[in-house]
């Protein structure tokens, strides 16, 4: 039987590897088939979601891990990324994971600073 690292270590260490834009690493955490529902759209497939990620991550520039838990198929992580341009954003992800990879990723975080951003204002805290 082969030995891959828990869910929670694989959260961590994919979350860290986008948001510090290494997405060759990133990456290697999906699974070929990933399905990734989130606030702003709906990707399955790797490749469209490493290139929806990677459009994303373009904007953050820093990220601080808050609470991380998990079991032997999932983990819940709950992050802030810094961005220039959004401010900073709180999410929450759950991601399911079989044979070392992320099957499924369901993210949560309030997108006003981003459709501020995207018309033009200014987001206030």
């Amino acid at each position: 039987m082969v030995e891959h690292p828990s869910p929670t270590e694989i959260a961590v260490a994919f979350t860290e590897a986008w948001t510090g834009h290494d997405m060759s690493t990133a990456e290697s955490y999906l699974a070929e088939e990933v399905v990734y529902d989130g606030p702003v759209n709906h990707v399955v497939g790797v490749r469209g979601y490493v290139e929806a990620l990677e459009r994303f991550a373009r904007a953050v520039t820093g990220l601080e891990i808050i609470a991380v838990l998990g079991d032997e198929e999932q983990a819940m992580i709950m992050y802030e990324v810094s961005t220039g341009r959004f401010g900073t954003l709180t999410c929450g992800e759950h991601l399911t994971v079989r044979s070392g990879k992320i099957q499924t990723d369901r993210l949560a975080f309030d997108t006003y600073a981003i459709r501020m951003a995207q018309a033009g204002g200014a987001a206030s805290d």
